[in-house]
């Protein structure tokens, strides 16, 4: 996972601060977040430290299954979305640029499913992790 650069401990990630490191992408983060509260009204968000190595991450839960974590990064952001094999066959079939199903296809199959790291820098970008997430919820 990419390192976060809120890596401070002692201070939980606010809007403010998000804001001051990803720039003009906060509103992408906005967008993204906004897009989850509303289609997924259940979920859980929150901050959660990994040490100093990676630092601060924004994790989006239902019930006790990770959907998506962002990591707010200089100047931009990037999400991590672990699917599993289920929902790898229905990435495959799915309107995705072919880059990221190849991508899908060559990540390593874990226990947990095959991770996948996307940057967020534009709103074309954004679309695509929208339709992941929308995947990994569904399987």
């Amino acid at each position: 996972m990419s390192i976060s650069v809120l890596s401070e401990k002692a201070r939980v990630p606010d809007g403010a601060m998000v804001a001051a490191v990803v720039g003009d992408t906060y509103i992408l983060w906005n967008k993204l977040v906004n897009h989850i509260k509303e289609k997924y009204p259940n979920v859980t968000e929150e901050w959660k430290y990994y040490g100093k190595a990676f630092g601060w991450t924004f994790k989006v839960i239902s019930k006790k299954r990770n959907l998506l974590f962002l990591v707010p990064l200089d100047g931009c952001l990037r999400t991590r979305i672990v699917l599993g094999e289920k929902a790898v066959a229905c990435a495959e079939s799915a309107d995705l640029p072919d880059e990221l199903k190849l991508t899908i296809s060559y990540a390593t199959p874990h226990v947990e499913g095959r991770s996948i790291d996307l940057g967020i820098s534009c709103p074309e970008q954004l679309e695509t992790v929208k339709t992941l997430l929308k995947i990994k919820f569904e399987n």
